[in-house]
């Protein structure tokens, strides 16, 4: 029987822990509360090792490379793409709101008692990211000092003598190595542990799905879904990969940020989808970590879709220069939200009360926040994929060029 299930591809047995996960929360509800500590046990294990997977794949990625002119290439076309994605879903997300008018007819009614932080500076932002202690940024999972000082640590390597290059090369390979295979390991249990995670949220939520804010639930899932297609425009377009072919290889990604909600657990899934997809390590090692931290369109979405469904409960309506500067505001949260306490929560907070929208509408946006949190991961995670995969393919690309060139 063992060998049966080992044989059993990992998306087949993901699949059926997350229906089985739905179904028997739904049958059992708060009683499915006793399978959670296999999900905490789960997500925990994913996270043990996230940070130095991204710190040894990112330096060895990039200590890999021919030279600093090559990182420069790689990581301007990542930047390109995150930045371009993240404003084509911020105009998504107004799209949809002015569309789908998720807070027509909504009577606000309940307080937002959470506190409201200020949009953060671009400059406090950049500060931010530079870690003042890196250990102390390893211990806390400050990702995006993590990936600052990796970056740093990478270029050092590919700029020293060949000799101690390679001997550094070679040890943070292998340290690469060594934690690419306790994540293979961790995802021999996944499929217990995604049951867990979605039976007690289902279980615990239940009919809180659907209640007064199922339209703004609906908007934020159609608009996402409508992202997901440009996704796969763009794929197809810059490589000729089909879509179906795309899934059928990245399922685990969909499975792992459906039940943990959590881009810090995803990213080690996330290096072994682009593993599976044929990308290098030298390009995954990076662009991920990068793209984690960066690129946030599912939070673009996220924020000006609130923004809309808020100011529709107030019978608000926006005019183009209100829709510009909402675009420019989520654009600027979703840079800075790192170092915003509480995160996305927050940060609907913010952009609501700085066009002086009723925060009553944060209130009942947080009953089903769980909901839009991961589909808002789902959507950051898999944005960082396609990312990769397409500059993965351009670099090849230019490679067989170059090699060709040579030859003749």
């Amino acid at each position: 029987m063992w060998k049966l299930y080992k044989r059993v591809p990992l998306v087949y047995k993901l699949m059926c822990g997350m229906v089985l996960g739905v179904v028997c929360g739904i049958l059992f509800g708060e009683r499915m509360q006793a399978f959670e500590i296999f999900g905490t046990l789960f997500l925990n294990l994913l996270k043990m090792a996230c940070v130095p997977l991204i710190f040894f794949n990112l330096v060895s990625g990039i200590s890999s490379l021919d030279g600093p002119e090559v990182f420069g290439r790689i990581g301007v076309k990542s930047l390109a793409y995150y930045g371009l994605t993240t404003i084509f879903a911020a105009v998504v997300g107004v799209g949809g709101g002015l569309l789908l008018r998720p807070g027509a007819g909504l009577v606000l009614t309940e307080s937002y008692q959470g506190e409201i932080a200020e949009v953060p500076g671009m400059l406090d932002t950049l500060v931010g990211m530079v870690p003042s202690n890196i250990f102390s940024a390893l211990a806390n999972t400050k990702l995006d000092q993590v990936v600052v000082f990796s970056v740093f640590a990478g270029i050092a390597v590919l700029m020293m003598e060949k000799e101690d290059k390679n001997m550094l090369f070679k040890a943070f390979n292998a340290f690469a190595r060594l934690f690419n295979k306790m994540v293979a390991i961790v995802m021999g249990y996944a499929p217990i542990g995604v049951f867990a995670l979605i039976g007690s949220t289902v279980g615990k939520y239940g009919a809180a799905m659907f209640g007064p804010a199922m339209k703004y639930i609906a908007a934020v899932a159609v608009c996402m879904l409508v992202h997901f297609c440009i996704y796969f425009v763009i794929l197809f377009i810059m490589t000729g990969k089909t879509p179906l072919d795309f899934l059928k290889r990245t399922f685990a990604l969909i499975a792992t940020t459906c039940s943990t909600s959590s881009s810090v657990a995803s990213v080690p899934v996330n290096m072994e989808c682009a593993k599976n997809l044929g990308c290098s390590q030298a390009i995954y090692g990076f662009t991920i970590p990068l793209g984690s931290q960066m690129n946030k369109d599912g939070q673009a979405i996220m924020l000006t879709i609130s923004l809309l469904f808020a100011a529709q409960a107030a019978g608000v309506t926006f005019g183009f220069s209100e829709l510009v500067k909402a675009i420019l505001i989520a654009l600027l949260l979703t840079t800075g939200s790192g170092g915003i306490p509480g995160g996305g929560l927050v940060t609907i907070a913010i952009i609501i009360d700085t066009f002086s929208m009723p925060t009553e509408a944060v209130a009942i946006i947080s009953g089903v926040f769980f909901i839009i949190d991961l589909l808002n991961t789902t959507m950051n995670c898999y944005g960082d994929l396609v990312g990769t995969y397409i500059v993965d393919y351009t670099e090849k690309k230019r490679q067989a060029k170059v090699a060709k060139a040579v030859a003749h």
